[in-house]
Parts: C-alpha cells; sequence; structure tokens
C-alpha cells in the first residue's frame, strides 16, 4: 500500500519538476518560454533595425563623399580657369587697347545678358500669369458647372417633391370618394333597413287590423 501511494506521488510531481540526482529543478511553463519566445523576436528585430540604419548610414556617406568630391573638382576646376584667366590676362596687361577691346567686349556680353535675363523673366512673368488666368478660368468653369448641377439637382428634387405631392392629392382625394362612397352606401343601407321595417310595421298593422 506504501509503494503504491508512494508512486502514485512522484506520478504527480512529474507534470510540474524533474528531478536530477537530489536536485528538483522546476520546468519552465509556457508563459515563461513565450516571453522567452518574445525577447528573442524583440532582440532579432532591434538587431535587424540597427543593420538597416547601418547600412542606411554606409549609403548616406558614400553619397556624401562623392558629392564632396564632385565639389571638390569644380572647385578645383574654377581654379584652375581662373589661373588661366589670370595668366591672360597678366600676358595682356601691357595692351592697353586689347585690355579695353575685351572690356567693352565684356560689358556688351553684360549687357547682352541683362537684356537675356530681363526678357526672360519678363516672359516667364507672362507664362506665369497666363497660367494663372487659364487655372482661374478653369476653377470658375468648374465652379459654374458645379452650381449648375446644384440647381438641376435642387430642381429635379423639388419636381421630386411636386410629384410625391400630386399623388398624395390624388391618394386623399381617392381616399375621400371612397369614403364618400362608404356613406352613401350605409345611407342606402338605412334608407333600405327603414323600408323593410316599415313593411314589417304595416304587415304588423294589417294582421292586427284583421
Amino acid at each position: 500500500m506504501l509503494r503504491q501511494r508512494n508512486v502514485g506521488q512522484v506520478d504527480e510531481v512529474v507534470g510540474e519538476s524533474v528531478f536530477i540526482g537530489d536536485v528538483e529543478e522546476p520546468v519552465k511553463s509556457s508563459k515563461q518560454k513565450k516571453s522567452g519566445e518574445s525577447e528573442g523576436g524583440c532582440w532579432k528585430f532591434l538587431s535587424i533595425l540597427m543593420i538597416a540604419v547601418t547600412v542606411l548610414t554606409l549609403c548616406l556617406n558614400v553619397y556624401q563623399f562623392k558629392l564632396i568630391d564632385g565639389y571638390l573638382k569644380d572647385i578645383q576646376e574654377l581654379n584652375d580657369t581662373h589661373h588661366t584667366r589670370h595668366s591672360e590676362w597678366e600676358a595682356d596687361r601691357h595692351s592697353v587697347e586689347e585690355c579695353q577691346i575685351e572690356i567693352h567686349n565684356k560689358e556688351s556680353q553684360m549687357k547682352n545678358r541683362e537684356t537675356e535675363k530681363t526678357k526672360l523673366e519678363q516672359e516667364v512673368t507672362r507664362l506665369r500669369l497666363l497660367r494663372e488666368k487659364q487655372a482661374k478660368e478653369a476653377e470658375q468653369k468648374r465652379d459654374q458647372e458645379e452650381q449648375q448641377r446644384q440647381q438641376e439637382e435642387l430642381m429635379r428634387q423639388q419636381e421630386e417633391q411636386q410629384r410625391q405631392q400630386e399623388e398624395q392629392r390624388i391618394q386623399q382625394e381617392e381616399q375621400r370618394r371612397q369614403q364618400e362612397e362608404q356613406q352613401r352606401q350605409q345611407e342606402e343601407q338605412r334608407i333600405q333597413q327603414e323600408a323593410h321595417q316599415r313593411q314589417q310595421e304595416e304587415q304588423q298593422r294589417y294582421q292586427d287590423e284583421q
């Protein structure tokens, strides 16, 4: 009897803990497993996010490096152009006439550029005004169409209301006619009943006289 009872107790404990030698090691519950899995998923998500951020940062650094390299090349080209122009100016400095002609040409080019710039600004302004005018006209046309559609919808609703009112009036007239017909039938029945009653009274009087 004692051995059977001990065996039963051991079976009950097996579902809750695991014995290793003389030490009892508790089994992890399902909630702890789920929490461990959720923590592992969270760390996995964070690691993926950090990798993505790192890759984006590297790509941004590469882009900035290429952009700065291009700017440096442009600056170098500008410096080379400046040095070339300066050496040419130093070579032509002794010729006053050539310098005056060059200055006059530069001034003419600048004036021409200013004139072209003014014309382009005027053209841009004209095109912008034209586009704004067209947009306003289109907006006004769209508003007019919307108003017209609303008016048509309102007219349709009014016509529908008038039709419904006409139908209601017809129904009311039909009901009134039916009521008059019922009243007429009731009057005829009353007259028939009075005639029948009068006949019965005459028959009764006749029988009484006999």
